[in-house]
């Protein structure tokens, strides 16, 4: 991902510039070039690099940060850990991604903390919050469409290109949105609650659980023709005996509630 020269020209724009923010489509390489170019900074800057990301993808960035600056001092902090600092005492780097903003009650904290980094880059969706906005200059925007040479970007109506890597960045949002309703039984919190409370280990196992099943249910939906699995058809009354349909009729006038 990060040797595509539109992201590498994003990267070396948002270290030039000593911070940004950048807007980009999902599976577009968002936190790619987020942590990238933190490091980046931190590294020629010789300063600490606070990043702000959700708890469950705390293991897989400090691994990234160590593969691309091994040698830099690197935080790796959840939002609420972040609001609990107390006010100016981040400096050097800081690298959010807004994402962590869907909490209220983190933002002015983190605002107040983006004001005393002295360097701050911010990675962001089109519906993401918008608090650290104006304290990252300047905005850079980049579209999956950026990603492919025009020679090769199919027709849109016909069929959507993606990178070799956005179908398994989709099935993981699809799983995402799934953990929605399965969340409820991490002690009834919200999902981004849960990504910030939960052990990281039993998230990652609960999602691995649900990535086999769905992938699973598509592989099976994919291979069946769509005639070979006709709708439910309903039966009624007349299907049953005599005895059988005034049985079920005497049941429901027991029961309580129905008329």
């Amino acid at each position: 991902m990060l040797n595509h020269p539109r992201i590498a020209e994003i990267v070396d724009t948002l270290v030039s510039a000593g911070g940004g923010r950048v807007t980009y489509d999902t599976g577009g390489g968002g936190r790619e070039m987020l942590i990238a170019a933190g490091a980046q900074l931190a590294a020629e800057t010789r300063a600490p690099l606070t990043i702000v990301e959700a708890r469950v993808l705390h293991s897989e960035t400090r691994a990234f940060v160590r593969e691309l600056q091994p040698d830099i001092r690197c935080a790796v902090i959840s939002a609420a850990e972040a609001a609990l600092q107390p006010a100016g005492s981040i400096n050097g780097v800081l690298a959010v991604h807004a994402d962590v903003l869907r909490d209220v009650d983190v933002r002015q904290p983190l605002l107040a903390m983006a004001h005393s980094a002295d360097n701050l880059i911010v990675a962001r969706h089109d519906y993401s919050d918008t608090t650290l906005d104006a304290l990252a200059t300047p905005g850079l925007v980049v579209r999956l469409r950026d990603l492919t040479p025009p020679a090769h970007r199919p027709d849109p109506v016909a069929v959507r290109w993606a990178p070799p890597d956005m179908e398994e960045r989709k099935l993981n949002f699809e799983l995402i949105a799934l953990s929605e309703h399965d969340v409820a039984s991490f002690e009834g919190w919200t999902w981004t609650e849960a990504m910030q409370n939960v052990d990281p280990d039993e998230v990652r196992s609960r999602l691995a659980q649900m990535r086999e099943k769905h992938v699973g249910l598509r592989e099976l939906m994919r291979q069946q023709p769509p005639d070979s699995c006709p709708a439910p058809r309903l039966r009624d009354a007349r299907e049953h005996g005599p005895e059988q349909s005034a049985a079920h009729q005497q049941q429901d006038t027991q029961r309580p509630g129905l008329t």
